[in-house]
C-alpha cells in the first residue's frame, strides 16, 4: 500500500547521537569540496547516514524528464542518467513542491528500480528551488531498508538544499552563456571563413564551389552540400560535396522533384527544418524518396534578378543544430559572391594561368566589392552622387582595375511608413587588398541589413535614431570579431526623403560639408566615435542630426580627399597637405559640381589615398517656405493670443488660437502654442494631435518629442512614452529634463533597473542642489520599492 509520512520534528530536541551525525555531516555543508560539487554531496551523504542509493537530478520542466548530475549506488559514482518523470517518485516531489517520502515504492512505481538500476523500498525526496522558488531538481534517497532517522535526514536535506539549488543554477546559466558564446562564436567563425573564402584565389569555378560548400558544410554542420544551375524546369547538378548519396556533377532533375521549387519561384531562401512539418507534400519527390533528405536549406543564385541556380545543404536526420538567421545570412552571402563569380565564368576559368600572380587576387576581390558598393535609391527629393578612385590600380589579361579600401552605398528604406535614404561613405583600414577585405565584409553585412530592413516588416516599424543604433551596434560587433585586424572608418546618414531630415553617425571619419548658397561649411558633428571595430562602449549612444533646406548640397569622403601631395608652386618642393579646409575651397571653386571638384584636387596634387566623394542633394519638388507664414489676420489673432495669455483669460486666448489654426494649420509657432495650450489644459489627446502635425513640418524639434512623450504619459499611454523619450535621448543624452522623465517613466513600468540606471546619470549629471536633492529622493524611492518587491519574490 502506498503511504506518505510528512514527519514533524523540534530542532530543540536533538539527542547525543544526532549531534555525533550533524558533527559528520558538517563536512558535507561547510568542508570545500574536492572535485566535482554534487558527486561530492552524494558521496558524502551516503556515507555518513549508511544510505544506500543517493542522487542530486536536474528537472527538465519542457521534456518533463530527469537527469542525474551525481548518483552514488552503494558507495560506487554511476553514470549520468535520464529518466521520465512520469514513472519516478520524484514527480509527486514537483508536484508538492515539498520533501516525499514512501515505503511501498514498488506498489506506486513499479519498474521504478530498474530505470536507474538500483534496488530500494524506503525512497525519499525533497526539492531544489530556484531564487524564484521554482523547483528545478531534487536530491533523492533510495534505500533498502527504512531511512534511519528520516526527521533528522529531512532537516540535513533541507539545509543541504539550498546550497545544492544555487549551484544547479549556476550550471544552467553557465551551459545558457556557453550557447550564447558559441552562437557569438559560430557567427565571428562564420564571418572569418567567408572573408578567407573571398580572398582566395580558385584555380577553376569548380574549385571555388568546392571551397564553398566544404566550407558551409564545415560550419553548418550538414552531410550533404549542392550548387545547382537552373534552367527552365531543369536543376542541374553543378558540384556535390559531403556525403554525395552517388549524386554526381551533371545530374539532373526536375525542379519540382526537388526541395526548390519554391525558393524558384519566391527568389527567397527556403529552409525545412522537418519536410514532414511543410505543407508542400516534399516526401513525395526523389529528393526524400530516392536519397532520403528530410532537412534543407537552400538558397537561390540570383544573376541580374533571375534565378541561375542554387547552393544548398542537405541532410537525411531532423535535429542536430538548428538553421538560425545568421547562418542563412551567411548562406546568402554565399550565393551573393558565386552569382558574381558564375557571371564572370570566363574570367574565373582564366584565373588558372595566373593563380599566382598579385592581381588575380586584386580583380576576384574587386568583383565581389564592386555589386557592394554603389546607389540604387528610388527618390525624387534626395539625389546622391558616388565617385571613388582607389590608389591601387592593376591589370589583368586586358583589363583596367583598382582596389581598395573605400566603399560607398546609398538605398532606399522605408522606415514608419516614410521612405528613407541611407548611405555609407566608408575607408577600411589597410592598403590594397586588406582594405578591400574590410570593404567587403562590410559592404556584405551592411545589404545584408538592408534587405533584412526591406523584406521583415518587424525592421520598418524602427524609428530612424533606433534603425541607426542598431545597424552602428550590428556593424561594430561584426568587426571586434577580427581583434582590431580590421577597421573602419565611416559617415553612416539616414535622410528622410520629405522633410530633409539628416540623422548621421560619426566614426573617425572626415566632416560632413553643407555647400548652401555658394557657401561651403563644415557641419557639426557633436557626437562622434572611434572606428569600427574599435569603437569602445559609451556611456550614452548619440546620433547627430541636421535639417536640410532645398538646394542643400552635402559633400563627404574619406581623407583621401585631403592627403593630397601638393606641388609648391615657387620653390617646386612637394608637401603634403595639412589643411582640411582646402577641400572647401575646392568646393566652392568648382560650384558644387563633383567632376569639377575632383579635377581640381588633381590640379592641386598627387593622390597618396584612395579617393571616395559622395555628394547629396536635397531638391524636393515643393518647397516649405509657406509653413511659417501667416497673413495679417493670422498675425493680429497670435498677438491677441499672447495678450489674452497674459491676461489669464484663457477661454479667448483658445478661440484666437483656434482661429489662427484654422488660417493656417501648418504654422509651426501656431501648433507649438496649441500644444503647451493643451497640455496646460490637460487636454493630451489635442496636444498629441497638434505635436504630431508639428513633427511632420519640423521634424528635428526636440522639445515637441518630450511635450509628447509627457502626455502620453498622462493619458497612461506609458510605452508610447518611453518611445518618444527614448528618441530624444538618442538626439540628446546630456537633456537632463528627459533623462529624468525617462527613469520616472521606467519606474511606472516597474523595470526599476532602467529607472534606477537613468536616474544615475541624471545625478552624476546635475550640479543643481535642489533639483540633486529631489533626484536622490526619487532614487531612494525607487530603490525601496525594488527592494520590497525582491522580498515578496523570495517569500513567494
Amino acid at each position: 500500500m502506498f503511504t506518505e509520512t510528512r514527519p514533524s520534528y523540534n530542532p530543540y530536541e536533538i539527542s547525543r547521537e544526532s549531534h555525533e551525525i550533524l558533527d559528520s555531516l558538517s563536512s558535507v555543508i561547510l568542508s570545500p569540496a574536492s572535485g566535482d560539487f554534487f558527486q561530492t554531496r552524494v558521496l558524502r551523504l551516503a556515507h555518513v547516514f549508511h544510505l544506500s542509493t543517493v542522487w542530486i537530478a536536474e528537472w527538465k520542466k519542457e521534456t518533463s524528464q530527469f537527469q542525474t548530475m551525481a548518483l552514488v549506488h552503494l558507495g560506487e559514482l554511476s553514470a549520468p542518467k535520464s529518466y521520465n518523470g512520469k514513472i519516478a517518485p520524484c514527480s509527486e516531489v514537483i508536484e508538492s513542491k515539498s520533501f516525499f517520502h514512501t515505503l511501498s515504492l514498488e506498489d506506486r512505481y513499479p519498474g521504478f528500480e530498474s530505470v536507474l538500476s538500483v534496488k530500494g523500498g524506503h525512497y525519499l525526496g525533497y526539492p531544489l528551488k530556484s531564487r524564484s522558488g521554482e523547483i528545478i531538481g531534487v536530491i533523492a534517497i533510495l534505500n533498502r531498508k527504512q531511512i534511519p532517522h528520516l526527521d533528522r535526514v529531512i532537516r540535513i536535506l533541507e539545509l543541504l538544499s539550498v546550497r545544492t539549488a544555487q549551484e544547479l543554477e549556476r550550471r544552467k546559466s553557465d551551459t545558457y552563456i556557453s550557447h550564447a558564446i558559441e552562437s557569438v562564436y559560430a557567427l565571428s567563425h562564420s564571418l572569418k571563413e567567408i572573408h578567407r573564402l573571398t580572398t582566395s584565389h580558385f584555380e577553376s569555378i569548380e574549385d571555388l564551389f568546392s571551397g564553398y560548400l566544404k566550407t558551409g558544410l564545415q560550419l553548418f554542420h550538414f552531410p550533404v552540400g549542392i550548387i545547382s544551375q537552373v534552367k527552365q524546369d531543369k536543376y542541374k547538378i553543378l558540384k556535390v560535396e559531403g556525403d554525395t548519396k552517388g549524386l554526381e556533377q551533371g545530374d539532373s532533375f526536375r525542379v519540382v522533384d526537388t526541395f526548390f521549387s519554391k525558393a524558384n519561384q519566391t527568389r527567397k531562401t527556403v529552409f525545412y527544418e522537418d519536410i514532414f512539418s511543410s505543407e508542400e507534400n516534399l516526401q513525395k519527390t526523389p529528393f526524400f524518396k530516392e536519397l532520403g533528405f528530410v532537412k534543407s536549406i537552400e538558397v537561390p543564385i540570383l544573376i541580374d534578378g533571375k534565378v541561375e541556380g542554387s547552393i544548398g545543404f542537405f541532410s537525411e536526420e531532423v535535429g542536430g543544430i538548428p538553421i538560425e538567421n545568421h547562418f542563412i545570412e551567411v548562406i546568402e552571402v554565399m550565393s551573393r559572391s558565386i552569382a558574381y563569380e558564375i557571371e564572370k565564368r570566363e574570367a574565373a576559368e582564366e584565373l588558372k594561368k595566373i593563380k599566382l600572380h598579385q592581381d588575380g587576387d586584386y580583380y576576384l576581390t574587386s568583383l565581389l566589392v564592386k555589386p557592394l558598393g554603389g546607389t540604387t535609391i528610388e527618390s525624387t527629393n534626395v539625389k546622391i552622387e558616388f565617385l571613388t578612385k582607389q590608389k591601387k590600380e592593376f591589370s589583368f589579361q586586358g583589363k583596367q582595375g583598382e582596389i581598395g579600401g573605400d566603399l560607398s552605398v546609398a538605398h532606399t528604406i522605408l522606415l514608419r511608413g516614410k521612405k528613407h535614404t541611407v548611405f555609407i561613405n566608408a575607408d577600411a583600414m589597410g592598403k590594397s587588398l586588406q582594405g578591400a577585405a574590410g570593404a567587403l565584409v562590410l559592404g556584405a553585412v551592411f545589404r545584408s541589413i538592408i534587405e533584412r530592413t526591406k523584406n521583415r516588416e518587424e525592421y520598418q516599424t524602427r524609428y530612424p535614431e533606433q534603425w541607426l543604433r542598431e545597424v552602428f551596434d550590428e556593424l561594430n560587433k561584426t568587426f571586434e570579431s577580427f581583434d582590431y585586424t580590421m577597421l573602419v572608418s565611416l559617415i553612416l546618414g539616414l535622410v528622410e526623403d520629405k522633410s530633409g531630415l539628416l540623422y548621421f553617425v560619426n566614426a573617425e571619419h572626415p566632416h560632413i560639408i553643407l555647400y548652401r548658397d555658394g557657401i561651403a561649411s563644415f557641419i557639426k558633428t557633436k557626437y562622434s566615435y572611434l572606428k569600427i571595430g574599435a569603437t569602445l562602449p559609451q556611456e550614452r549612444f548619440a546620433i547627430n542630426i541636421f535639417q536640410l533646406q532645398k538646394g542643400d548640397v552635402l559633400f563627404g569622403g574619406s581623407d583621401g580627399k585631403d592627403d593630397i601631395l601638393v606641388h609648391g608652386a615657387c620653390s617646386g618642393e612637394h608637401f603634403l597637405n595639412t589643411d582640411e579646409k582646402l577641400f572647401l575651397e575646392h568646393v566652392r571653386r568648382r560650384e558644387g559640381d563633383l567632376s569639377g571638384i575632383v579635377r581640381s584636387i588633381q590640379q592641386t596634387g598627387d593622390l597618396t589615398d584612395d579617393l571616395s566623394l559622395f555628394r547629396l542633394e536635397f531638391s524636393p519638388e515643393t518647397e516649405n517656405h509657406e509653413i511659417n507664414i501667416l497673413n495679417q489676420e493670422g498675425l493680429e489673432q497670435i498677438t491677441k493670443f499672447k495678450q489674452e495669455i497674459r491676461k489669464g483669460n484663457l477661454i479667448a486666448a483658445q478661440t484666437l488660437l483656434e482661429s489662427a489654426y484654422e488660417l493656417n494649420d501648418r504654422n509651426l509657432e501656431v501648433l507649438q502654442s496649441l500644444v503647451k495650450f493643451r497640455i496646460a489644459n490637460k487636454e493630451y489627446e489635442q496636444a498629441i494631435k497638434y505635436g504630431e502635425e508639428y513633427l511632420s513640418l519640423k521634424a528635428d524639434s526636440n522639445h515637441i518629442l518630450l511635450s509628447l512623450s509627457f502626455a502620453y504619459q498622462k493619458l497612461g499611454k506609458i510605452n508610447k512614452a518611453i518611445e518618444y523619450s527614448e528618441r530624444l535621448i538618442l538626439r540628446e543624452p546630456q537633456n537632463l529634463k528627459n533623462t529624468t522623465h525617462l527613469a520616472v517613466l521606467y519606474g511606472k513600468k516597474g523595470e526599476f533597473e532602467k529607472a534606477k540606471e537613468f536616474l544615475d546619470f541624471a545625478i552624476e549629471s546635475t550640479t543643481d542642489k535642489i533639483q540633486l536633492e529631489k533626484l536622490e529622493k526619487y532614487l531612494a524611492r525607487i530603490e525601496h520599492v525594488h527592494a520590497k518587491q525582491k522580498r515578496k519574490l523570495l517569500l513567494e
